[in-house]
């Protein structure tokens, strides 16, 4: 019997548009720096990569890979205006899909796990007027970044639970190990598979679930 849904948040719960990049770009002005698009873009690609290499959000590391990997020298506070800035890229939720948030989490407890800062992604809820069906929202630098089965670490009775997520790799497989039930939900065109189920948008999950 399910009692707990997982939800990813990224292109889950809130799709990541490609103008949020100019979230970047504000701290950046507001930093007085003087650097051209294709610096930006070089910073912001490796904000991206910094998962590969870490276990977890750790500020100090985030700054220290960045500026490596950058040739540059940003001060802790381009850390600190970024997380604030981010909490600003939501999307509104219409009427049909708050009904769905609402309608689970009537049934579930509703948890939100991201690898991403956990105060930008309260913020991206509240924005969304969505974080108060949620009993836990949690982020990377408060647990280990998925994959890692240790991020799970916050479920209790795995089989209980069932993980939403756009990632087969970071939400799916990871779920399925721990005895999850696992939901992926994606526009690509992606092969069926037994394992779990496939979804194209969150609506859908009111005659799943």
């Amino acid at each position: 019997m399910i009692k707990k849904i997982v939800f990813d948040l990224d292109n889950t719960l809130i799709e990541w548009k490609d103008e949020y990049i100019f979230a970047l770009s504000n701290v950046i002005k507001s930093l007085n720096l003087d650097y051209d698009d294709k610096k930006i873009k070089e910073i912001g690609d490796t904000l991206e990569e910094y998962e590969k290499y870490h276990t977890r959000y750790v500020k100090q590391d985030f700054l220290d890979y960045i500026n490596s990997n950058c040739n540059i020298n940003l001060p802790i506070s381009f850390v600190d205006r970024l997380i604030i800035e981010q909490g600003k890229c939501f999307e509104e939720y219409g009427e049909e899909k708050l009904d769905v948030i609402k309608y689970l989490s009537e049934k579930y407890e509703l948890i939100c796990l991201s690898n991403w800062f956990t105060y930008t992604q309260i913020k991206r809820l509240e924005g969304a007027k969505i974080a108060k069906y949620f009993t836990l929202i949690t982020g990377g630098d408060e647990h280990y970044l998925k994959p890692s089965l240790k991020a799970f670490d916050i479920i209790d009775n795995p089989s209980e639970c069932v993980m939403i997520g756009d990632s087969i790799k970071h939400d799916i497989l990871p779920a399925l190990k721990l005895g999850m039930k696992a939901i992926l939900i994606t526009k690509k065109d992606i092969k069926e598979d037994s394992r779990y189920k496939i979804i194209r948008n969150l609506e859908e999950l009111k005659e799943i679930l």
